[in-house]
């Protein structure tokens, strides 16, 4: 009898090895998927910020269409733009010291009712018949200017809700949500602007911010912090931010992969409609089903992503998926079929999230709570920071050269900063080479 347990006890420990010894080496475990979902508060923030971006992309649908309406003016559809986007770069690096020094909540309220009157406002000047560009484009800048301070809010207020052991699944989740909500919005918002009009669709982003700050009311408010505040101290603690990021190799590879995707990478995404009209020779409808496959690609890898194992979150998995980014690429560029297309785009797509979502979990993860702020807001700036430089010199390109051409400068772009990159994260100093 001992000997018969004996043996069923040496096959049960030889089944746990086992079962282990795969775990180790399987990048994906999906009894985790969506384990973040399980932490009440976090849920409930994960489904605010989903009915929040949901109403926004239905408005962005509304928005250029109001302004061509009103002015026929393609420098005023670029100039509110630009508007929209320039708050970002001139004010994150701010926005991610108030971050560490307020409640996170508190700012991240304060977003929603600037964010709801200036959609309330735009509703009513379309219904009373007295809207105008001017009005747009100047709210357009200070919806933007509040962005630059609620973005560090929202991604260092995660790591709050659910702790470091789920953080990783919970950014996953959240990239999740708001490219969910990127491919159901414009369908929302083309139909509320064909059957209602423009208003409706400023409304309904405008309900959506209630639910949000409904959401936010119940939410943890952030440990209190010191709010004392002057011009040379807020010089003193950006150079704080970007000297704990910059100290460690591992960031500075990590942070200029991600701005390097967002330089090279991101203009396939705004050129997708020159790819589908000049290279690929189809429609309207071949244009939204190229775009449409680089939206489910992105929602198949963030939830991949929440999936993947904690020792798979390295430096090492950020350059293997943006150097796939990179040759998917430049496949686009090189290979001119339809079909073949759709399927490198949903893989673009794919990499293109896993990169940036495991670039933002090993940020957030080696930052100090007290930095984490700070730290977002370069992480945002160097996310959002190359695509209107890149998109420029792209569209630039693009006139003179062609979209095939343009591409492949790109991809060819983006691969040699990834491995300089890595070249820089992985080289030995002369001290350890001669130790």
């Amino acid at each position: 009898m001992y000997f018969r347990f004996t043996i069923v006890e040496d096959n049960m420990n030889q089944t746990e090895h086992s079962i282990a010894q795969k775990q180790k080496f399987s990048p994906f475990n999906f009894s985790r998927t969506f384990s973040a979902l399980r932490v009440a508060r976090y849920r409930w923030v994960w489904i605010g910020s989903f009915i929040s971006n949901i109403g926004t992309w239905v408005q962005k649908v509304a928005q250029p269409w109001l302004i061509l309406q009103l002015s026929a003016s393609p420098f005023l559809l670029g100039l509110d733009g630009f508007l929209q986007e320039i708050p970002l770069l001139l004010f994150l690096l701010i926005g991610g010291v108030v971050v560490d020094k307020f409640d996170k909540r508190n700012i991240l309220m304060l977003s929603q009712v600037v964010q709801f009157s200036a959609a309330v406002v735009i509703s009513i000047l379309i219904l009373l018949g007295e809207i105008r560009v001017s009005v747009i484009v100047v709210l357009s800048f200070v919806v933007g200017c509040m962005q630059a301070f609620s973005t560090p809010a929202y991604l260092s207020f995660i790591p709050e809700l659910v702790g470091r052991e789920r953080l990783a699944n919970a950014l996953a989740l959240n990239s999740v949500q708001f490219n969910l909500s990127r491919l159901i919005g414009p369908v929302i918002g083309g139909v509320l602007l064909a059957s209602l009009g423009a208003a409706w669709c400023f409304g309904l982003n405008a309900l959506s911010f209630v639910a949000m700050f409904v959401v936010l009311l119940f939410a943890p408010a952030s440990p209190p912090a010191d709010t004392t505040f002057s011009i040379r101290s807020l010089i003193v603690q950006i150079r704080e931010g970007f000297d704990a990021v910059f100290v460690r190799k591992e960031l500075v590879a990590v942070i200029t992969i991600v701005f390097a995707i967002s330089f090279f990478g991101s203009p396939l995404l705004a050129f997708i409609a020159v790819l589908a009209k000049d290279l690929l020779r189809v429609g309207a409808q071949g244009f939204s089903f190229a775009l449409s496959a680089f939206g489910l690609g992105a929602v198949v890898g963030a939830v991949l992503i929440s999936s993947l194992q904690p020792h798979w979150i390295h430096p090492k998995t950020v350059i293997a998926s943006a150097t796939l980014l990179a040759v998917f690429i430049l496949l686009v560029a090189l290979l001119p079929y339809y079909m073949l297309s759709l399927f490198l785009l949903f893989f673009s797509g794919l990499m293109f999230v896993g990169s940036n979502v495991i670039s933002n979990t090993i940020l957030q993860t080696a930052m100090p709570d007290a930095m984490r702020g700070r730290a977002m807001s370069i992480y945002a700036f160097a996310f959002r920071g190359g695509t209107p430089l890149g998109s420029l010199i792209t569209g630039i390109i693009v006139e003179h050269f062609g979209v095939q051409v343009a591409l492949a400068i790109n991809s060819i772009g983006l691969l040699t900063l990834i491995w300089t990159a890595r070249y820089r994260l992985y080289r030995r100093s002369a001290a350890e080479l001669s130790a």
